[in-house]
């Protein structure tokens, strides 16, 4: 019996959704009792899938600087978190590296950046406040995925002009807006989940409903920017998914194309604010 796409989509969405919100989650945690965060260990084989996924569209196979990549990914996730400075000096070292070993292949030495950057913002952010850090990571995650299912339901039903028919041939302007819409309504409904928090009782919960909105409406823009940077690699690539490695989605830069430029924009927005840059 051949199961549809969909139904291929729904299973890989029930199983991978639930799991990679219970490390968000719980994540921290276990690291009173081990060694290594197991968010720490999720981003470290987000890094290296989409290290692998990167060499294997541009080359066909695995490569000496595919594995390059995939080890300087690994260990900017483990290094993230006590010393920033040193995983962003050893990524644009690896950069360096990555480029020499793929016999200078630019294509190749920004894989790395593109890749590493979002795997250390996203580290970044959950180890920034042991108080907030996974309600900021959840928001971010929400955000892109309700730009997603927002963009792909009001672009599917009003559809309309397209955005960039030569990058993407599916984007809308209803989706576009569809998208914003969808996470600004998720923000919003995260406000008021945290305003039940005690320890943040204090706050004015009607500054930060119009900070947390408008930080979606920049983050959803940015996400769907995202979505159609991968597009463009893909149309030049000649290819239709990253890879098959999720059942009825394709690859991982087809899920998270939009959550690492959000990721990236979000984790250097909160490193300037935590650096004091602006006082």
């Amino acid at each position: 019996m051949i199961v549809s796409n969909l139904a291929l989509r729904t299973i890989s969405a029930t199983i991978l959704a639930p799991l990679v919100l219970g490390i968000i989650w719980f994540g921290a945690p276990i690291y009173e009792t081990y060694a290594i965060p197991l968010y720490t260990v999720l981003m470290a084989i987000f890094g290296a899938g989409l290290a692998w996924e990167w060499d294997k569209m541009f080359n066909k196979q695995i490569t000496v600087g595919g594995l390059w990549t995939v080890i300087i990914a690994c260990l900017t996730a483990f290094l993230t978190k006590d010393n920033p400075q040193f995983a962003l000096w050893l990524m644009l070292l690896g950069t360096v590296v990555v480029y020499f070993k793929s016999a200078r292949s630019l294509a190749m030495a920004f894989g790395v950046l593109y890749i590493c950057i979002p795997v250390m913002a996203l580290s970044y952010i959950y180890f920034i406040n042991d108080s907030i850090s996974r309600e900021l990571v959840l928001w971010l995650f929400f955000v892109v995925w309700a730009t997603d299912i927002g963009g792909y339901v009001i672009g599917c039903t009003f559809k309309g002009p397209k955005i960039a028919p030569k990058i993407s041939a599916k984007k809308t302007w209803s989706g576009f807006i569809g998208g914003v819409s969808f996470a600004a309504i998720v923000a919003y409904f995260f406000a008021l989940i945290l305003k039940s928090y005690d320890y943040l009782k204090d706050m004015d919960f009607t500054r930060v409903t119009w900070i947390l909105v408008g930080s979606a409406i920049i983050l959803s823009i940015f996400s769907q920017i995202g979505d159609f940077f991968e597009s463009f690699i893909k149309r030049r690539l000649n290819l239709k998914d990253s890879s098959n490695i999720i059942p009825g989605h394709g690859g991982l830069f087809d899920r998270v194309d939009g959550l690492l430029f959000a990721s990236t924009l979000m984790g250097v927005v909160l490193f300037i604010i935590n650096q004091g840059w602006f006082k």
